[in-house]
């Protein structure tokens, strides 16, 4: 790698993978639900248990894997990019 930039990328790129992985694990549990039971067409998300939730009531088996792994980046990229950097700058000490 060149510079610091190709570097961050990498981390970014690994942390996307790893949040893919625990996508990928819930899905393929789904898969197994599906098999053993009944095969869902869509799901209904529910943001709480209010009247008044934000409801979602249509989303296809495509879609909630698309959703899950963006909820998932949007919430835990940035501060696992953060620790994974920090952590190579331990282990290069240059910190």
């Amino acid at each position: 790698m060149k510079d610091t930039n190709q570097v961050q990328k990498a981390l970014e790129s690994k942390a996307k993978k790893e949040l893919q992985e625990i996508v990928d694990s819930f899905t393929e549990a789904l898969t197994k639900l599906d098999s053993t039971y009944l095969q869902a067409r869509s799901y209904t998300l529910k943001e709480c248990r209010s009247k008044d939730a934000l409801v979602i009531d249509y989303v296809r088996r495509d879609c909630l894997d698309y959703m899950l792994h963006e909820m998932l980046v949007k919430a835990y990229l940035k501060p696992m990019v953060n620790k994974k950097t920090q952590e190579l700058l331990n282990k290069l000490e240059l910190i």
